[in-house]
């Protein structure tokens, strides 16, 4: 059967030489498969990670294990993000649902109110933008508003309240 004759959509895995080789050797080896691993990953230094899906997993006596199947470079700064906003957007809708809002004019003009105000908040967070950078690394400043998503103010505050420290700056602004 040639890859032209395979139906498109089909669950078909083509092996090549050399893995088909390797998987005689394991059935030579008295390696145990091991079901259900949906997933497998590997992390290496930098926050570098390599993930296999669906994974075929065997296990040796002495609890080495082997794994077959296509590495995939793994961004996790990116599934957080991902994974962040499609919760807030559960929860936007969920509010949603809960608050069905009359449209009276009291709570017209209150909505107008709490709008005006966050504007306000936004223009307090813009001036913060103006703030000293004297004797602090500009690069340190945009990783820290780059990993924890703050003005470059907050940014700025938190570097100069840790002396310079990076890790305690950004450890604090993420559990604010």
């Amino acid at each position: 059967m040639s890859i032209e004759e395979i139906p498109q959509g089909a669950d078909v895995s083509i092996l090549s030489k050399n893995e088909k080789k390797a998987r005689e050797l394991i059935k030579k080896l008295n390696l145990k498969e091991i079901k259900g691993i949906t997933r497998v990953t590997f992390k290496q230094r930098g926050n570098l990670i390599y993930a296999i899906d669906q994974p075929d997993v065997y296990r040796s006596a002495a609890g080495t294990y082997v794994v077959f199947g296509e590495a995939k470079v793994d961004d996790m700064n990116k599934r957080i993000a991902e994974a962040q906003q499609q919760q807030a957007q559960q929860e936007a809708l969920t509010k949603a649902a809960e608050n069905k809002e009359d449209k009276s004019p009291d709570s017209i003009t209150a909505d107008l109110q709490n709008a005006s105000i966050s504007e306000g908040q936004k223009a307090e967070e813009e001036d913060d933008k103006d703030v000293d950078e004297t004797g602090l690394d500009p690069k340190d400043i945009d990783i820290i508003v780059e990993q924890t998503q703050v003005s470059r103010g907050k940014a700025v505050n938190a570097l100069r309240k840790h002396d310079g420290d990076m890790v305690n700056a950004i450890m604090e602004l993420s559990y604010e």
